[in-house]
């Protein structure tokens, strides 16, 4: 799965599975990787998600569905080089958020899809609005 962001493209993975007809828990993993002449930059974002499938629609070939998670993030930073009179060097960071999300899935056959999620990510230090855009697999 790729992410949708201003200033890298995060990739991962997500997987869900289905408790009940309309109910499914899981959990997505995501990394960004990002750099530039003076830094570098790293974000490891993991969660426990929990969705509900608006089964009732009825609509062929699409699952629609909303949910939230709870997820743990850790970045950590690097500066490549000495500039502005600050010595090579790292840090991190990282901590708890919540994040509710909508999002669907377009059936191309019994087993493959096309995945979309939006999601808004609060409390803690990584906070914004974000998507992520992929394929998914049935196993069963």
């Amino acid at each position: 799965m790729l992410g949708l962001n201003d200033f890298t493209i995060p990739f991962g993975a997500s997987f869900e599975y289905g408790i009940s007809r309309n109910i499914g828990v899981g959990g997505t993993a995501m990394l960004w990787f990002w750099s530039n002449d003076l830094w570098s930059n790293t974000l490891i974002s993991l969660s426990v998600d929990a969705a509900y499938h608006l089964t009732r629609l009825r609509v062929e070939k699409l699952d629609l569905f909303a949910g939230g998670g709870l997820g743990y993030s850790i970045y950590s930073w690097s500066w490549i080089s000495g500039c502005c009179a600050v010595p090579p060097g790292s840090s991190g960071s990282s901590g708890l958020y919540l994040e509710p999300f909508i999002g669907a899935r377009y059936y191309f056959s019994s087993k493959t899809t096309g995945f979309l999620r939006f999601y808004v990510d609060f409390i803690g230090d990584w906070t914004g609005a974000g998507g992520m855009i992929g394929v998914s697999f049935r196993i069963k």
